[in-house]
């Protein structure tokens, strides 16, 4: 028998297949819905798919927040990110899911380096 820790758990859903409605991120982790990837840049330079197929996304929008990180006191503190922000995290930090055949992103609440309203 195998035990599953705490930690191992990112997120739950209620009913027979995950939606965007019903899927809810546990304790400091956030659901960010990743954009994609520009192939030009603000100056008009175009970069070829080839170069980036390879780098993960590492930006997007918060779509659910989970209910936070725990305390020593056993506390959940408050999330430093809201749902609508635009978020940027560390690199290779999330976890990728795919809901309804859209891609999504489950990061922890330490490894968002920046938010942005959207």
């Amino acid at each position: 028998m195998q035990m599953i820790r705490d930690d191992d758990i990112m997120l739950y859903y209620d009913g027979v297949s995950m939606t965007r409605d019903n899927v809810v991120p546990v304790r400091d982790y956030v659901l960010v819905e990743l954009e994609e990837q520009k192939l030009t840049t603000s100056s008009g330079i175009v970069v070829a798919s080839a170069v980036t197929k390879d780098l993960e996304p590492c930006e997007g929008i918060v779509v659910k927040v989970g209910e936070g990180r725990m305390t020593s006191s056993g506390e959940f503190s408050e999330a430093p990110v809201k749902v609508g922000e635009r978020v940027k995290f560390k690199d290779y930090a999330g976890n990728d899911v795919k809901i309804a055949e859209k891609k999504y992103s489950l990061v922890r609440m330490v490894d968002i380096l920046c938010s942005v309203e959207a």
